[in-house]
């Protein structure tokens, strides 16, 4: 099942892509994809209400805005280099656990909305990311139980202001959580679409050109890993996000470093899991400055 929200900012009805190309509108059923939508079994709830009423669901229009594919978060956690080959290129040591950081909720957008550069930024950067979703509450979860917690999986773009980031003191947050700075889907894919985790292409792409390239059996840790390992130290609930880390080919880590410019378009997918765009935007620009 594949999950999709459908709408303006802030009005986005929840909707199925059914047959990996229809839109079904199923806001009759349920009324958003949200932290009691995945607590209460509404996962297998829908999929039931779907095997008879499918076929009565209305359509929704192709030309509708899709917003991310779940409702604004309790939390979104990333972690840090995940990829061997990113933390080569990033000049740091392969981390002995897993490097944790927070991503404001307020970054969330649709797959397709145009990123802003913030005021002051100079030094945007792209990382296209597996996204884990939980689907009930985790804590102190076993590696081995950790699959019986996933709602499923989607595309994310971990934008980054490294300036922000790496210039500024203190930790990683400030540069990773401006509004827009996390688009995510087209649609969440629920783990039946998604059987091996640990076995997808990811690709992103700036003006046409090939800049990151990369497969998730490159992680150090894996998903269940890391769904075990966050529980340990916080409560996951239903709903939540963790990010999972990027491939190499970021700008931070080219020679010399390159960054987002207004006007630029950013292309990305994983395997399974769809594409997304986003069309860099200043700030003036932007419906961030209303």
């Amino acid at each position: 099942m594949k999950l999709i929200r459908i709408g303006e900012p802030g009005r986005e009805k929840p909707g199925v892509l059914w047959n990996s190309q229809i839109r079904l509108d199923v806001s009759s059923f349920v009324s958003d994809f949200n932290e009691d939508f995945f607590s209460s079994g509404g996962l297998s709830q829908l999929q039931g209400w779907l095997d008879q009423h499918a076929h009565l669901a209305p359509h929704a229009s192709e030309g509708e805005r899709l917003g991310p594919p779940i409702a604004r978060p309790s939390k979104i956690i990333c972690v840090g280099l995940n990829f061997r080959d990113h933390a080569a290129e990033s000049k740091m040591a392969i981390p002995p656990e897993p490097v944790l950081f927070l991503k404001a909720t307020s970054s969330l957008v649709g797959p397709n909305d145009p990123v802003i550069i913030p005021r002051g930024a100079q030094k945007l950067d792209w990382e296209v990311e597996l996204a884990v979703v939980i689907a009930k509450k985790a804590s102190y979860v076993a590696r081995e139980e950790a699959p019986a917690f996933i709602a499923g999986f989607a595309l994310h773009n971990d934008y980054s202001e490294r300036s922000f980031q790496l210039e500024r003191g203190g930790q990683w947050v400030k540069g990773k959580s401006a509004d827009s700075f996390a688009p995510l889907g087209p649609f969440l894919a629920t783990p039946e679409e998604i059987p091996n985790p640990r076995a997808l292409t990811m690709w992103l792409k700036v003006n046409g050109q090939v800049r990151q390239k990369g497969t998730t059996a490159n992680m150090i840790f894996g998903v269940s890993e890391l769904v075990s390992y966050i529980s340990q130290f916080m409560t996951l609930l239903p709903g939540d996000v963790i990010s999972t880390g990027t491939p190499a080919g970021v700008g931070f880590g080219m020679q010399p470093p390159q960054y987002l410019q207004a006007g630029d378009i950013v292309e990305l997918g994983i395997e399974g899991l769809g594409t997304s765009r986003q069309e860099v935007r200043a700030f003036e620009n932007s419906y961030a400055a209303n």
